[in-house]
């Protein structure tokens, strides 16, 4: 199956607690509301400053262009928590790079790894993808704690820059291939 194809074909995703789900304007309040927490984006990039930079996110970097990218919505609440999406996609190694960030708020209850088990498990196993891999900064416990809960493995630990503030730190990069995927219950 191509990677597209495939993406597109798994635009909605149920688990037990949550939609993983195409983004909407009717989102802006959710993702401000964390996208503005400076504590809730330490590792990723700077805060939002205004509800109109949300809405120009959402529009032009998750509604754009959608495939491969995520809203995660806790179900019983019917509110939009995080996202996850596919930063880097390659259709020669069939391999995609995941990024996850999850409301605070909803830290420590199993969520985030919920998300990340159901998508690796739809993109190993449906979708065909090879491998996964994701990058955390080595001071995000909590990132490196979720990566190892969905079955990841530490595979190489590297300096990089992040993206948004330049800053110089270390890296791990986690990775689950398709015979290492254990399969997770989908709804």
């Amino acid at each position: 199956m191509n990677i597209y194809v495939g993406l597109a074909e798994h635009q909605k995703i149920e688990s037990k607690r949550l939609w993983l789900r195409p983004f909407s304007m009717k989102d802006t309040a959710d993702m401000f509301e964390y996208s503005s927490d400076a504590a809730n984006l330490e590792f990723i990039f700077p805060p939002h400053r205004t509800v109109e930079q949300t809405q120009f996110v959402l529009a032009n970097h998750f509604m754009k262009e959608p495939l491969g990218k995520w809203a995660i919505e806790l179900k019983d609440q019917k509110k939009m928590i995080g996202v996850l999406q596919c930063v880097r996609l390659s259709e020669r190694e069939e391999v995609a790079e995941i990024a996850y960030v999850l409301n605070k708020r909803y830290w420590n209850q199993g969520l985030m790894t919920e998300a990340l088990q159901v998508l690796t498990d739809i993109c190993l196993q449906q979708i065909g993808l090879k491998a996964m891999v994701l990058n955390c900064d080595t001071k995000n416990y909590s990132s490196i704690k979720v990566a190892k809960k969905a079955g990841y493995r530490r595979v190489e630990r590297f300096k990089g820059s992040n993206q948004y503030t330049g800053r110089i730190s270390e890296f791990e990069k986690y990775e689950i291939k398709r015979n290492q995927a254990a399969g997770v219950d989908h709804v």
